[in-house]
């Protein structure tokens, strides 16, 4: 299984909205064909990042195909836009 990670510093102009951001981001990513789980920081060890994403695919081909679909790509470029820094890592589950 594969676990795509990214952790997203929104714009100043952005952070207020990041709970309602988060939920919409959750949606999208789920009509695009990702397996989503999207968050909000639950503590001060967290606070450097406003959301973070942890998307699930069965394989690394699987995320990549995924990764490519239009729908992604749209969503992914939108939350660019709102976003400082996004920093993502792919990792296979042990």
């Amino acid at each position: 299984m594969i676990q795509r990670f990214c952790f997203v510093k929104l714009l100043d102009g952005e952070v207020e909205t990041r709970t309602e951001l988060a939920h919409m981001l959750r949606v999208q990513l789920r009509t695009a064909g990702a397996d989503a789980v999207v968050g909000t920081p639950a503590d001060d060890s967290a606070a450097r990042w406003d959301l973070s994403i942890v998307i699930t695919a069965p394989s690394l081909a699987a995320w990549t195909a995924i990764a490519a679909q239009p729908g992604m790509i749209g969503v992914l470029e939108e939350l660019a836009a709102r976003a400082t820094v996004v920093k993502a890592w792919t990792f296979e589950a042990a």
